[in-house]
Formats: structure tokens, C-alpha cells, sequence
């Protein structure tokens, strides 16, 4: 089954991983985090960077950037599996509150593609081609 979604993995004898886009984009991926991202730490980057990109168009679109915007995410894992995700928003403080937790609320809830994958508990299989 293909998906609209697609990238392509190698695992280099360094035990590092090459993970190429569609188009040719490359990032290295290493397990301890030292040459490259860890894939837990790409998971919490993929939840930050969706939520930073989402928060700043709503804020733009309502007249009120929040630019430059700064997030954290942080995350416990134990037992196999983050038990807790947190994403923290630092805006300036003329920014308009009400639009600020407006905009917070619809991408926790509708818009960040990878928070509400992440929520829902998206199944996921793992084949043998």
C-alpha cells in the first residue's frame, strides 16, 4: 500500500541513516544523537516544527506576527514510549492574548498534522517487500 507520503531510508555502515525526500532533500539520522538527530529527538522536531509553522500563519493571518517565535518540546520517555509531550510557546509580550490562545488551541486541536497523528494513536505496520 502507497500513501501520498513518501522517504527513503539507508543505513550507512556507521550505523548512521540517510533519509532522502522526494525531492533529494537529506538528513542523517544517528542514534545517539551526536552526528545527526536521534529519531526520538526528529519525532519531537517534527512535532515543533508543524506546530511553529501552523501557530505563525494563524497569528499573521489575524494581524498580530508573533515572528521571531520560539517553541520548545519536551517529552519523558519510559518503558519503550514517550509518555508525555509538551510543546511550549515563547511569544513577545505585546502579542495579543486572546489571538495568542486562539491560535494555540486550533493547532493543538485542528491543524498540527503531527500532534493530532500523534493523539490519536495513528496505527502503524511494518512490512517485509
Amino acid at each position: 500500500m502507497k500513501g501520498n507520503r513518501h522517504l527513503r531510508m539507508t543505513v550507512n555502515p556507521d550505523d548512521t541513516v540517510t533519509v532522502t525526500n522526494k525531492h533529494g532533500t537529506e538528513l542523517l539520522v544517528d542514534i545517539d544523537g551526536k552526528r545527526g538527530l536521534s529519531p526520538l529527538e526528529l519525532l519531537l522536531a517534527a512535532l515543533g516544527a508543524c506546530s511553529a509553522v501552523d501557530f505563525a500563519i494563524l497569528m499573521r493571518k489575524q494581524r498580530d506576527p508573533v515572528e521571531p517565535l520560539r517553541l520548545e518540546v519536551d517529552g519523558d520517555k519510559e518503558e519503550q514510549r514517550m509518555q508525555w509531550l509538551r510543546v511550549t510557546y515563547h511569544v513577545h509580550e505585546g502579542a495579543d492574548e486572546r489571538k495568542v490562545e486562539r491560535s494555540r488551541s486550533k493547532v493543538a486541536d485542528d491543524l498540527c498534522t503531527v500532534s493530532r497523528t500523534l493523539a490519536s494513536g495513528t496505527p502503524v505496520e511494518h512490512v517485509i517487500a
